[in-house]
């Protein structure tokens, strides 16, 4: 290899130079990053079951849960934590299990569960574990002459918007933004006299129906004497028709009966007496005219002509009184079912005069439950299709509308009674609707004054350096389109980034010319010190491009591999250039020197490389975190070691034959003046091997010592411009002592020196997506960031924070930021787990563990898990009492 080098050398400088273009390219590719990619094998499931005990969280959704996620596949162990209205499912799986499979069967287990489930059960949500957790940037809005109204509106409804949509950003988060609320508040005295409305209305309405039913009933009287009127009249006729016949029988004997009428006894006696004959002949022909009329009406009675007449008339007319009957009984049957109709309906006007003030009154109409159905079906909007139109337009049609306003809450109508002079009742007929914020909730404070704080997290698949440069590069242009708006970044990975990149770059430059430095000295000529120059970078480069196509990005991990690489990368062309330079001195040629210099030590170079890549390169073959964590910086160390060896036999032997092909006499070094001392040491230790030994082994074991005696860390903590803040609050504390005391330790904060911006808020749980919960009174303690000015060191400022509050009630604490985040991807100190089937003799049994723990020495601080501890109230209903008063124990919940 040496020796190709040497004959063609124009070879190697054209894929030295390919090498540095394609170094070039690959590290302008490559963004730098806080950690490697990691792909952590945990899963956290957590469903919110509002209202249940952590006895019935347990039993419903954490034990299912547990059987079903037990059976996935490479699930190494299943932990649960129930809590009330809270189940937490924690899965392990098997180092290099595909975390993206994993993830679509657990969906598939928990569609299956889900359908067994409680509709008050809320969705899980399962969160996989992994850097992209850790929020890339933590900033602060404000803006000039804005109040935290309107703050917060410009925030959630325009600013978060345009932030989500940066290249990048997987969520943004807004602590502090007051949240508007309509609420619905039943008025009784609104109902009540609603109420007193619609009894009057409802009694009018019953009094005209009442007054139209009388009338009725009058009708159907004057209907019923007018049947009667009729039958009689009927009754009349018929008697009528017989007396009409009598009539005609009494004419014919009142004809004879003229004959009689018309002779006068006293003329026939005197006419017997004056005139015999005369009076006789007149006598016998009226008896004649008599008989004659006798003799008539005795043939039309014998005839049965008189009768048929007589029988006649009175026939007809009973055939007509018959069909009159008839009508009439019709008749009087319809007006007896319409009084029994009328007199029922006066009975229902009468109890329903009873019951109308119950009917009437809202307060058992509506009920809360009864609202909220309404509010739900009338705040309503979904798509419903699409239609097309003549011209074939598609057009998506959807339907209903959300509530925009509180006066649209407070015009919707209930119901429609439809009664005369009552309009549509309206929600604001029956309730009082009122616009209430969360500020008396909520404390975020930057700098002392009320504020907003916007957390980002990023996609796993962009790199953090990249999304900060993008999320300030769009602050910056929402700060030219808003007049007054500014953000104040309080946490930016991409400045960490930075930071340590160019810390380690520099440390990696120093590192070389210190290199360089000392050769210098040792070989006192500029030509072989130029050429271990040239090959440090080349080295360095050559290893970049491995890293690129290999997948290595750049981070605080790889590049640390390449700051320790620094002086290994010296060690082979140093041995190199030495041999090559001393070979030449003594008079070689200068292809001897180059190729022999080369090949006398390519198996020490060789060998000493192997040794070193061994040392490092099992992080590969390593299990768990540290495996993902440190393999950059196995591939970095041995990368670059690869390269130097590579280098040192080829690039340095091309150099050489170009660069010493003049003769030279070597110049005494350092090394030259140190020989004679050197040698005496060593005559020296040859001849007092075993105190030598002693001494070798002393210098073991002490070193040993005095490293176990430091302890053991993961990562070591990292002192930069910025501190995270915890107030945690004495138990019992109120809010309005808990937001004293926080303006409080926020007023102290600020008469730190160097002490740019604090931002603070309220609340257990996290801030900006790190996991900030702690014991005691946690929904009042306050987490916080402080920033500083470049070139500070957040320890010193930390404890004097510490100092300054020690003499508040209130426990102050102050860590790094980056200690911070790596805590919550590493987690902090030791957890033990005590498992039994007992839930009180495992309180027991915590309790007195975390005691006995207590005791050992270094122990900062223990939690048992149980000052966390909820108190909690069950009502035992009776149910056979409860029975007795026709309700049931769902009822008394209701």
């Amino acid at each position: 290899m040496a020796k190709f080098s040497v004959k063609k050398p124009l070879t190697v400088f054209v894929v030295v130079l390919a090498v540095v273009v394609l170094g070039v390219v690959a590290y302008l590719r490559m963004t730098p990053d806080l950690l490697p990619n990691m792909d952590f094998p945990y899963v956290v499931i957590v469903t919110a079951d509002p209202g249940a005990s952590p006895e019935s969280v347990e039993e419903e959704i954490t034990r299912p849960m547990e059987q079903s996620m037990a059976t996935l596949d490479q699930i190494k162990e299943v932990t649960s934590t129930s809590q009330n209205s809270v189940s937490m499912v924690m899965l392990q799986f098997e180092d290099g299990v595909n975390m993206d499979t994993i993830s679509v069967d657990i969906q598939q287990k928990i569609s299956v569960l889900q359908g067994q489930w409680d509709d008050m059960v809320g969705a899980p949500y399962v969160l996989k574990i992994n850097p992209s957790m850790i929020p890339v940037m933590v900033a602060a809005v404000s803006q000039e002459g804005t109040d935290v109204y309107a703050l917060s509106d410009l925030v959630t409804d325009e600013l978060t918007g345009k932030l989500e949509g940066v290249t990048g950003v997987a969520s943004v988060t807004v602590s502090g933004a007051l949240t508007r609320q309509a609420h619905v508040i039943l008025d009784q005295e609104k109902m009540d006299a609603l109420s007193a409305t619609l009894e009057d209305a409802v009694k009018e309405q019953l009094k005209k129906a009442e007054s139209q039913l009388y009338a009725a009933q009058k009708q159907v009287t004057d209907g019923e004497k007018a049947l009667s009127d009729a039958k009689h009249a009927a009754a009349d006729g018929v008697a009528g028709a017989a007396g009409d016949a009598i009539d005609k029988v009494y004419d014919r004997l009142k004809d004879a009966y003229g004959v009689l009428e018309d002779t006068d006894i006293g003329d026939i006696v005197g006419g017997f007496i004056t005139d015999p004959d005369g009076t006789l002949k007149k006598l016998n022909d009226n008896l004649k005219t008599l008989q004659g009329s006798m003799e008539k009406l005795m043939r039309e009675l014998e005839s049965g002509r008189l009768r048929a007449q007589v029988e006649g008339d009175v026939s007809d007319l009973l055939v007509q009184l018959m069909d009159g009957l008839t009508q009439m009984t019709g008749a009087e049957l319809q007006l007896s079912e319409a009084r029994t109709q009328i007199e029922s309906g006066l009975k229902q006007i009468q109890e329903a005069y009873k019951k109308v003030a119950e009917q009437t009154d809202l307060g058992g109409i509506l009920s809360i439950s009864t609202i909220s159905g309404l509010l739900t079906a009338q705040n309503f909007s979904m798509p419903a299709g699409y239609i097309d139109d003549d011209s074939g337009v598609s057009y998506m049609v959807s339907v209903g509308q959300k509530f925009e306003s509180s006066g649209e809450l407070a015009d919707m109508v209930l119901f429609d009674l439809g009664l005369e002079g009552v309009a549509p009742i309206t929600l604001g007929d029956v309730a009082t609707v009122v616009v209430t914020d969360d500020g008396d909730e909520l404390y975020t404070k930057l700098n002392g004054e009320n504020g907003i704080l916007l957390s980002f997290t990023k996609q796993s698949n962009y790199a953090t350096a990249e999304v900060s440069n993008n999320i300030t590069d769009r602050f910056q242009t929402l700060e030219t389109q808003y007049e007054g708006l500014s953000f104040v970044p309080l946490m930016d990975q991409g400045d960490y980034i930075y930071l340590i990149v160019d810390t380690i770059l520099s440390s990696l430059l120093w590192g070389a010319v210190f290199s360089v430095v000392v050769l210098f000295l040792f070989l006192r000529d500029w030509r072989p010190t130029l050429i271990t120059l040239i090959s440090i970078p080349v080295s360095v480069i050559f290893a970049v491009v491995l890293m690129y196509f290999t997948g290595v990005t750049i981070n605080m991990i790889s590049l640390s591999g390449l700051a320790v690489s620094v002086g290994m990368l010296v060690d082979n062309s140093v041995v190199v250039i030495e041999n090559i330079y001393r070979l030449r001195a003594k008079g070689a040629t200068i292809v001897q020197a180059a190729v022999s210099g080369a090949g006398q030590v390519l198996g020490a170079v060789t060998a000493s490389t192997l040794t070193t890549v061994c040392v490092f390169a099992p992080i590969v073959f390593v299990e768990g975190l540290t495996r993902q964590l440190f393999t950059d910086l196995a591939l970095t160390i041995t990368y670059s070691l690869l390269a130097s060896l590579l280098v040192s036999l080829t690039l340095v032997p091309a150099m050489a034959s170009g660069m010493l092909r003049r003769d030279f006499a070597p110049k005494p070094g350092l090394l030259d003046k140190i020989y004679p001392a050197y040698r005496k040491a060593i005559a020296w230790s040859l001849d007092h091997k075993a105190g030598v030994l002693l001494l070798s082994l002393t210098l073991l074991v002490t070193t040993a010592w005095g490293a176990v005696s430091r302890g053991f860390t993961f990562m070591p903590e990292i002192d930069m411009n910025n501190l995270s803040l915890t107030v945690t609050m004495p138990e019992d504390t109120t809010r309005e002592e808990a937001v004293a005391l926080a303006d409080e330790v926020m007023e102290r904060v600020m008469s730190v020196d160097n002490i740019d911006a604090a931002g603070f808020m309220m609340g257990s749980g996290s801030m900006g997506g790190l996991s900030m919960t702690s014991t005691g009174n946690g929904d009042y303690d306050v987490t916080g960031y402080l920033t500083m000015p470049e070139g500070t060191f957040g320890s010193d400022a930390g404890k004097e924070i510490e100092a300054l509050c020690a003499d508040l009630p209130c426990e102050v604490t102050t860590t790094g930021v980056m200690s911070g985040m790596m805590s919550y991807m590493t987690g902090s100190g030791v957890s033990l787990q005590v498992y039994g089937d007992d839930m009180e003799g495992l309180q027991t049994a915590a309790g007195a563990l975390g005691r006995r723990i207590a005791e050992v020495e270094g122990i900062e601080d223990v939690s048992d898990g149980l000052e966390d501890a909820a108190p909690a109230l069950q009502v035992v209903v009776d149910r056979d009492k409860a029975m007795t008063k026709g309700i049931t124990v769902a009822q008394i919940y209701m």
